[in-house]
């Protein structure tokens, strides 16, 4: 058995995992994270202790976390949405606060472990995969392993950038500006539909309140033209952004997870289309498949992690 956690924003995931990836117990609890870091570490030891104690079959312990890790240091390094988080030694808290063996890597990552061993990349030796929601992130599997690049952050996928002439926002990093996670990143995928609603006065995206993208895809499958568009134009730069990618690392294959990838099929429909349209004529073949894993995803590829960390 592994311990494996996922560590985000809104929830610590815990999960016991079996050497086959089934999930036997799983836990979660608030992060809290505007506590600052000190105050999620103890709660991330006292829930490592409390399980490690409760399950004495536990072999080693793996981690999704946000944020690039060095696979010299173990070291996390500026995690998005976790204050007061800036280079943090998690490899080695975790294995002082567990006392087993430790892998810690970035979460998207670790979903591209999951479909790579148990997913909808295990029939694949090379794939790009790519998780949407609040942000867009990726890895990559090169010869089934993860290629972390020279200092952990290959696959950020969500910042190529796909607009070049994006007007920089006052207050935002321009390193953000124009970048594939600005246009479809949740926020960024809200801007396109509000402004195909005010294209369509009788849209039913005018009937949400807080329009979220289950409205846009609930919209589309009743065939609203607003809703459609916003999933073309989504799909446009997913399949111009994955264009890019592959041109760079040379694959065919695309696993495309994160709860948006849920979405009316439209949007991944959209991104493969555009996708033949803009590679060169030797990866006209590569194709998108949706993942398997949902929102479990982190917690099997930290489980993974955890199996390699095991020996």
């Amino acid at each position: 058995m592994y311990l494996a956690l996922d560590i985000g924003g809104t929830n610590i995931k815990a999960a016991i995992v079996g050497t086959d990836g089934s999930i036997l117990r799983h836990l979660s609890q608030p992060t809290e994270a505007a506590r600052g870091k000190d105050a999620m570490l103890a709660d991330i030891r006292t829930l490592i202790a409390t399980t490690v104690q409760s399950e004495p079959g536990i072999r080693a312990v793996g981690v999704g976390v946000p944020g690039i890790v060095h696979p010299a240091d173990g070291c996390v390094y500026y995690p998005p949405n976790l204050p007061g988080w800036e280079i943090v030694p998690l490899t080695d808290l975790i294995r002082e606060y567990s006392g087993l063996p430790t892998a810690v890597d970035n979460d998207a990552n670790a979903a591209a472990l999951a479909e790579a061993e148990l997913g909808a990349g295990r029939d694949y030796e090379y794939f790009l995969y790519i998780t949407l929601g609040t942000g867009v992130g990726g890895g990559i599997i090169a010869g089934r392993e993860l290629f972390r690049g020279e200092r952990g952050g290959a696959g950020e996928v969500g910042h190529i950038i796909v607009d070049a002439e994006a007007a920089h926002e006052q207050g935002r990093p321009l390193f953000r500006t124009g970048t594939l996670e600005e246009r479809i990143g949740r926020q960024g995928i809200l801007r396109i539909a509000r402004v195909c609603a005010q294209e369509a006065p009788d849209s039913l995206l005018h009937s949400y309140g807080e329009l979220d993208v289950s409205h846009i895809s609930e919209a589309a499958e009743h065939g609203d033209a607003a809703a459609e568009e916003c999933f073309r134009r989504t799909g446009y730069y997913l399949g111009v952004g994955i264009a890019s990618v592959l041109e760079i690392i040379d694959m065919r294959h695309v696993v495309v997870g994160g709860g948006i990838s849920q979405a009316h099929p439209l949007l991944l429909s959209t991104a493969q289309m555009v996708l033949r349209e803009r590679v060169l004529p030797p990866l006209q073949e590569a194709h998108i498949v949706r993942a398997h894993f949902g929102n479990d995803a982190g917690i099997i590829g930290a489980a993974m992690l955890a199996k390699r960390a095991a020996g």
